[in-house]
């Protein structure tokens, strides 16, 4: 018998997991809990920053531990919370008002935290002693924070949803959509040195979670991006010409030895875009010139 070759595959591997990670579904398991208890997205999730010690890219899981997100970074003033660890935030936007909402819900995680903070001092008495579970349905406990984080809304979220005010759900971009939009829709100079969270939560089963710092200028990206310039130059269509696109999209499921088409002319110079799919369902791309 020939024997095995040598040098070919993982020889070995480290995977590293963050003290505090905990999989949803295991907990599930260990709390006797019904499936998808902890798992219905940022409602049942108390997605934090684990610990600062974790680095400066920290992996958060569907549900870190009870201890809420970390303590800001230094600040001592007793009005902060976690939240205000990052200066700008920019969302999965199925609709903008969910943003405002999903933004709310993360100051109530950090409330759970630390419920006698000073920032929550004005949190209703019947609002304290809630159950977890009931407090994601309940409209009191959703206007509450919705209200406590409105000025931090504005200034830290508002910059990010104006892609998706104007387009609508992009569905999967909308999280990079609401990045671009505040990179362009934010001075340059009032993002150097800040940190920017970015939340996507996809299908209401799973979520990532990641932070950055911005180092440096970002006026040449903001240059070449020219968003507004392109958000300005939308076209308008009836409805019937979208219709015929989700029609045309519909020809095109599951469709081998197929050629698109759709029109390209109004596709923005670079562009890829699909140009045929063989017989093997292998799929061609062109480049708009």
């Amino acid at each position: 018998m020939a024997s095995r070759p040598q040098n070919i595959g993982i020889k070995a591997i480290e995977i590293y997991f963050p003290s505090q990670y905990v999989e949803q579904a295991e907990l599930e398991k260990f709390d006797g809990a019904s499936t998808g208890k902890y798992t219905i997205g940022l409602g049942q999730t108390k997605m934090a920053f684990c610990d600062d010690r974790e680095g400066e890219l920290p992996i958060v899981s569907k549900r870190c531990a009870a201890n809420g997100t970390a303590a800001t970074n230094g600040a001592s003033d007793s009005s902060k919370t976690p939240l205000d660890r990052f200066d700008y935030l920019a969302f999965h936007s199925p609709n903008c008002k969910l943003v405002q909402k999903s933004y709310g819900r993360l100051l109530y995680h950090d409330y759970i935290a630390n419920p006698d903070a000073p920032a929550f001092a004005e949190v209703a008495p019947e609002l304290r002693d809630m159950d977890y579970e009931k407090s994601l349905t309940e409209k009191a406990v959703e206007k509450a924070f919705m209200a406590l984080t409105k000025k931090r809304y504005q200034e830290r979220v508002g910059p990010g949803i104006q892609v998706a005010t104007l387009c609508g759900n992009m569905y999967c971009a909308s999280v990079w959509g609401g990045l671009a939009s505040l990179l362009s829709f934010v001075d340059p100079k009032n993002l150097e040195g800040k940190r920017i969270g970015l939340f996507s939560y996809g299908s209401g089963l799973a979520a990532s979670f990641m932070s950055f710092r911005v180092n440096g200028s970002v006026e040449n990206i903001a240059k070449t991006l020219d968003l507004q310039a392109r958000l300005e130059a939308r076209r308008a269509v009836p409805p019937e010409t979208y219709d015929s696109m989700c029609d045309l999209r519909k020809q095109a499921h599951l469709q081998k030895d197929y050629t698109p088409q759709g029109d390209v002319s109004s596709i923005a110079p670079g562009t890829y875009y699909l140009d045929k799919v063989d017989g093997m369902f292998k799929r061609e791309y062109s480049v708009k010139a």
